[in-house]
C-alpha cells in the first residue's frame, strides 16, 4: 500500500509539477502627479526587465506590460490591488491583475497617449516611468529667450546648445537634501543632522538670489522637515521646468580628520572615493554602485552634462573662495563625477554640493554657527551667478 502512494505521489508530482513561486516581489506602485508631468515608480524586491506595448484605441489608449515571475508583496497596499485611480494630465489609472502563475500585467489606461520615457533604478530595484501631458495646441513650454548683455563663454572650445540659443535662467530649484525620516549624516556629540542644517542653508540661498533679481522664480523641493524620495525630488524639478538644479548637502568619512568642500554632476566614475559618497547619498553599497548598469544608458543620454559640469565648476570655485575669506583650513576637493540617484532624470542641469563634512570636529562645530551656513550659502549664490553670467545673462 505504500508503494502504491508513493507511485501515485511521484506520477503526479510529474503531470502536475509544483507551482514556481515568483522570484521578486512588487512591493508597491507610487506616483507623483502634477500638472503636465507624472511620475510613477514601481518598488521591486529585484531586478525585472519590462517590454512595454501599446495599444491605440478610439477613446482610449493603452500601454501595459507584464512582471514576469512576480508576486504581489505582502506589504502591498491593499487599496491598490484593483486598480489606482490617477486622472493626472494624459494618464488617467493604473490596473494590475494576474495573467498566469507568478506573472503580473500592469496596464497604464491614458485619454491619448503623450511622451513618456521609461528607465531603472537599483538598490532597491525601481522601474520608473515619466509621463508627458501633451498640449491641445500642440505648443512646448514656454522658453524664456534674452538677449544677452555678453555673449556667451565657450565649453572648452565649444558651445552648447543652450548657448548657442541664447537661454538663460530663470526658474531655479533648490533640493535641501534628506529630511523626515531621513535625517542623512549625523554628529552625535553635536546632536546635529544633516536634513536640518542643509534646509537653513538653502532657506538662505534662496533669499538671497530672489533679493538680487525678483524676476528670479526660486523654489525648494521641501521648505520643512519632511520626507521626500529621491525620485520625487527629481520629479519636482522637472514639474516645475527648473533650469537648475542645486542639491546641498552635507559629507562624512570613517576618518574624523577628513574635511573640505567638493561638488559632483552626474556621470559615470571609476573613482573610489567617489563611488563611496554616492552610495552613501544613494543609501547602497559601492558593489551596488559599480553594478549600477540599469541607468548608465540614461546618463549617457543626458544632454545637460557639459553645461552641469561648468555649473559645478563655479559653484565649487566660489564656495571654497567666498569660505577662504573667512576661515583657515578650507580644502578644496574639486569638482568630481558620480551616478547620483536624485540628479538621474533631470531635465536641466543639476549638480550636487557636499559642501562641509559633518563628521569633522571643527567643520561640525562651524556648520553649528550661523555665520558659517551664511557664508556657505552664499558662496552657493556667487557660483550660480557666475554661472548664469557665463551664459551673457549676467
Amino acid at each position: 500500500m505504500k508503494k502504491l502512494i508513493l507511485v501515485t505521489f511521484l506520477v503526479m508530482a510529474f503531470v502536475y509539477p509544483a507551482m514556481p513561486k515568483g522570484d521578486v516581489k512588487l512591493k508597491n506602485i507610487r506616483y507623483y502627479p502634477y500638472s503636465d508631468y507624472t511620475r510613477v515608480v514601481l518598488d521591486l524586491t529585484g531586478e525585472i526587465k519590462i517590454n512595454e506595448k501599446i495599444l491605440p484605441g478610439q477613446s482610449v489608449s493603452r500601454m501595459y506590460f507584464d512582471l514576469i515571475r512576480c508576486e504581489l508583496d505582502r506589504s502591498f497596499p491593499p487599496e491598490k490591488k484593483e486598480g489606482i485611480e490617477i486622472d493626472a494630465g494624459n494618464l488617467k489609472r493604473i490596473r494590475l491583475g494576474r495573467r498566469k502563475t507568478s506573472t503580473y500585467r500592469i496596464v497604464f489606461d491614458f485619454d491619448h497617449i503623450g511622451n513618456y520615457h521609461m528607465f531603472y533604478l537599483t538598490s532597491p530595484f525601481r522601474i520608473v516611468f515619466d509621463i508627458f501631458q501633451e498640449r491641445d495646441n500642440g505648443q512646448t513650454p514656454e522658453t524664456i529667450i534674452a538677449t544677452p548683455s555678453t555673449p556667451p563663454q565657450s565649453i572648452d572650445g565649444n558651445y552648447s546648445i543652450a548657448r548657442q540659443l541664447g537661454l538663460g535662467v530663470h526658474k531655479i530649484i533648490i533640493d535641501p537634501g534628506h529630511g523626515g525620516k531621513d535625517p542623512g549624516t549625523s554628529n552625535k556629540s553635536l546632536q546635529v543632522h544633516e536634513k536640518d542644517l542643509v534646509l537653513d542653508i538653502c532657506k538662505q540661498l534662496k533669499k538671497m538670489l530672489e533679493e538680487h533679481n525678483n524676476k528670479y522664480e526660486v523654489l525648494l523641493t521641501r521648505d520643512s522637515d519632511v520626507y521626500l524620495s529621491l525620485e520625487e525630488r527629481t520629479a519636482i524639478a522637472n514639474s516645475q521646468k527648473g533650469d537648475l538644479l542645486v542639491s546641498v548637502h552635507l559629507n562624512s568619512a570613517p576618518r574624523k580628520k577628513a574635511r573640505g568642500i567638493e561638488t559632483y554632476f552626474l556621470s559615470i566614475t571609476t573613482d573610489p572615493w567617489a563611488i563611496q559618497v554616492a552610495a552613501q547619498e544613494n543609501a547602497v553599497s559601492t558593489k551596488s554602485i559599480g553594478e549600477m548598469k540599469s541607468i548608465i544608458e540614461q546618463i549617457l543620454k543626458n544632454a545637460k552634462i557639459s553645461e552641469s559640469k561648468v555649473l559645478s565648476s563655479m559653484i565649487q570655485e566660489h564656495l571654497v573662495k567666498n569660505l577662504k575669506m573667512k576661515y583657515n583650513e578650507i580644502c578644496d576637493l574639486g569638482v568630481k563625477k558620480a551616478p547620483f540617484y536624485v540628479l538621474v532624470g533631470a531635465q536641466m542641469p543639476s549638480v550636487l554640493a557636499e559642501v562641509s563634512f559633518l563628521s569633522n570636529s571643527d567643520e561640525g562645530k562651524r556648520l553649528k554657527t550661523p555665520p558659517y551656513r551664511q557664508a556657505i550659502a552664499l558662496g552657493l549664490f556667487e557660483g550660480i551667478m557666475a554661472y548664469i553670467k557665463s551664459l551673457g545673462k549676467g
